[in-house]
């Protein structure tokens, strides 16, 4: 074997043995979280998103201000959906929808029916698991919620 390494190995093995007790077993136990936090990773992030995304379901919503019948709002979701999932966001779809809004129970109402989706992050990103509200944020930059921000405004509609 070659001495350089059975050196570097014998340096090493000298530092390993020059640390205290206590700090072996701290390093043990973060390296343990680590590995736990790693290979439960994705039920530990669907459960914070659950605790996170409850709140959909206590959208208070008048259905007597809802300007559409109920199945334009799961046509609307559908459009969202396809528009923002995978790689790529078609912001054009995206924008058209938040025009037709044109009170806060369709905001709210287009929120509580888009409900909690899996989005496929596209091919570098991953997946993610959340409401419209993190769609949105995963998708669109500073500018484009800006304007989304504008259009929801311009009808009186809070985000």
């Amino acid at each position: 074997m070659n001495p350089y390494i059975i050196a570097a190995g014998v340096e090493a093995k000298k530092k390993y043995d020059s640390v205290p007790v206590e700090k072996k077993k701290r390093a043990g136990i973060i390296i343990l979280v680590i590995i736990f936090i790693l290979v439960f990773r994705n039920k530990i992030g669907s459960a914070v998103r659950r605790m996170l995304h409850n709140d959909v379901d206590k959208i208070d919503v008048n259905k007597e201000n809802l300007t559409f019948e109920k199945g334009e709002y799961f046509s609307m979701c559908t459009t969202l959906e396809s528009s923002m999932n995978g790689t790529g966001t078609q912001d054009g779809s995206v924008m058209a929808v938040f025009r037709r809004l044109r009170t806060q129970d369709d905001w709210n109402f287009l929120q509580k029916c888009f409900g909690t989706r899996k989005k496929d992050g596209g091919t570098f990103f991953a997946d993610i698991t959340g409401d419209l509200k993190c769609w949105l944020a995963d998708d669109m930059d500073s500018g484009e919620m800006d304007d989304i921000m504008e259009i929801l405004s311009l009808n009186g509609i809070t985000y």
